[in-house]
């Protein structure tokens, strides 16, 4: 009795403390399942934290123009940029202008941003449920992928973007219309489809041959096809205002084919001209071809449709590839070249990013032995390395203790599990993007410079004026490189680099575009140019004009106001000045 009584005391502590072993490894080893939503605010967050927010920037140099022109169009009236907007083909800047008559137009941006990513996260987790119903790590990955930026790879184009703009809006609707199409759901893809077209044409005619492909590819479409003609009916219906607005600048040829194509070759050597690139970019861009392929093989059982379309999703990108080469080298066609055929693959890294990712996290949820569940789950973290370079070194880093410190190899490993992969990889983006945040904080001196990038206040403040202070035809003579002005002070510009843009849309304005780039100095003709050369000798032209060089310019063009640095040497009368920069009035 005594030793029964010993016996069960010795047993009890041993009980206990293997029970609270127990319950603290699962709470060191996060096992347990957090909700999914826990997770697309944690990495929605680490998104707008990796990235920032930025506004007067890149296109929207082109596009704020277009809004405020549509309110008021005596706007811009003695500037020819002015004169291509109405050829710019997406309804969304119309959409945007009847809403700036309500909210003015940096708060409306900045909440359209934080809208359009809240979008393109729950769009990725979408798309992961429709390849992989069951399997939240799928979700989470495919999350974190688009929170981490995912970065295109060939001619420069736009998946996640910092700042708010048509393609970056657009993206998650083809997502969500991927993930339609992918669950035979007709009318959702066409509406998801239209919207994202009328947003972005080009993007929507990419997207429109890949389940083009699939569609003509795949059998099961086919037997179904009065649905989907039904469906495009309703997409050619819910689309036609852009279908409109892009066959009317698709009209719009160039007068000088051959100046076109040297100014594009110059404007956008990144966008049109693929011998131009790093030829590293092929190389990966056909391994991750190979590498998709071939994982999605070996799962060609478990998931044939998913193998099935990854194959035409592939092929189509390789011959929108070759339409690049063919476009740029054989045809030389101004007409080809606009519809920027490299950057189709954009939709394709998006498919094949979630659909890795997804195989890889359905088949670590379901292997058992150790060492099997390790490689997948060092496979797992590949999926989200290779598409964002970003998180390489952390990885790399990982990698590598792993390898040296056994306990830290045998937790991350030897005892894998779906949910602690989940967690490990959600916190993993959080810390990107304190750090990313951090960097920007060091820089900027400020808590909402950090969080929000926007021209310096010198700059503001000239544009502010400028605004205020002249008259609506006003022309102002500017640093070609300051692409935000005319959007920030709703005035006039002679002319500035990334005017070149409009070419695209509107391509008898090249010739406009290279005779003023000509009268500050620089002939986009002259041979040898690149799009750097040409920034930078341009740069020092602008540095060196004079007072001479402006009156003759205005003997042939309208300017009435020069803003030049504060310690630039002038005899027309300074009208305004900053610690920066002045006005100078040109009479």
């Amino acid at each position: 009795m005594n030793e029964d009584s010993l016996s069960s005391q010795e047993k009890t502590p041993s009980t206990v403390d293997s029970s609270n072993k127990l319950a603290w490894e699962k709470v060191l080893l996060t096992d347990f399942k957090i909700p999914t939503y826990i997770y697309f605010l944690l990495l929605y967050i680490s998104s707008l934290l990796v990235t920032g927010y930025v506004i007067y920037s890149s296109n929207q140099a082109l596009q704020i123009p277009l809004v405020y022109q549509l309110n008021d169009p005596t706007l811009f009236a003695n500037d020819p940029f002015g004169d291509t907007l109405s050829y710019y083909a997406s309804m969304l800047w119309r959409i945007i202008a009847l809403l700036v008559r309500f909210i003015p137009l940096e708060p409306l941006f900045l909440i359209l941003f934080i809208a359009e990513r809240l979008l393109v996260i729950y769009a990725a987790y979408n798309l992961a449920k429709a390849f992989v119903p069951n399997s939240q790590l799928a979700a989470v990955g495919a999350m974190a992928l688009f929170a981490l930026v995912i970065e295109p790879i060939l001619g420069s184009g736009t998946i996640v973007t910092a700042n708010f703009e048509q393609t970056g809006l657009s993206i998650p609707f083809f997502l969500l219309a991927t993930a339609s199409f992918y669950k035979f759901q007709p009318i959702r893809c066409a509406i998801w489809t239209a919207i994202g077209f009328n947003f972005n044409s080009m993007y929507g005619t990419y997207a429109l041959t890949y389940f083009g492909a699939v569609f003509l590819l795949d059998s099961q479409y086919l037997k179904a096809w009065k649905k989907w003609l039904l469906a495009f009916g309703l997409f050619l219906i819910l689309a036609s205002p852009a279908i409109f607005l892009t066959i009317s600048a698709f009209g719009r040829s160039a007068s000088d084919n051959k100046l076109w194509l040297i100014a594009s070759a110059v404007r956008f050597p990144y966008h049109l001209y693929p011998l131009t690139w790093d030829k590293g970019v092929f190389g990966r861009f056909f391994t991750l071809i190979i590498l998709v392929i071939t994982l999605l093989y070996q799962n060609r059982n478990k998931l044939p449709q998913l193998f099935k379309h990854s194959v035409i999703w592939a092929g189509v990108s390789i011959l929108w590839l070759g339409y690049a080469f063919v476009a740029a080298y054989i045809a030389k066609s101004p007409s080809m070249l606009v519809m920027h055929p490299a950057r189709a693959t954009d939709l394709w890294y998006c498919f094949a990013a979630v659909a890795l990712v997804s195989v890889c996290a359905a088949n670590l949820a379901e292997t058992k032995g150790w060492k099997r569940r390790a490689i997948l789950a060092a496979a797992f973290a590949g999926t989200i390395l290779i598409w964002n370079p970003i998180i390489g070194p952390y990885i790399l880093a990982v990698g590598i203790i792993a390898l040296i410190l056994h306990p830290v190899s045998y937790y991350l490993l030897c005892r894998v599990s779906a949910n602690r992969i989940a967690f490990l990889l959600a916190i993993w983006v959080l810390l990107i993007g304190v750090q990313n945040f951090q960097t920007r904080l060091a820089k900027s001196n400020s808590f909402i410079g950090a969080l929000i990038s926007q021209p310096a206040p010198p700059m503001q403040q000239v544009a502010n004026w400028a605004n205020t202070k002249t008259s609506p035809d006003a022309v102002f003579l500017v640093d070609p490189s300051w692409d935000s002005f005319r959007g920030l002070a709703k005035r006039s510009v002679f002319v500035t680099w990334k005017d070149g843009s409009a070419i695209l849309w509107d391509r008898p304005f090249v010739n406009t575009w290279a005779e003023r780039l000509k009268a500050l100095g620089l002939d986009i003709t002259q041979p040898g140019l690149t799009e750097g050369k040409s920034r930078q000798k341009l740069k020092v032209l602008y540095q060196k004009i004079n007072d001479q060089d402006v009156k003759l310019l205005q003997a042939h063009f309208p300017i009435n106001y020069w803003i030049v640095p504060q310690k630039k040497a002038s005899e027309f009368p300074t009208i305004f000045e900053n610690k920066s920069y002045k006005i100078l009035e040109v009479k």
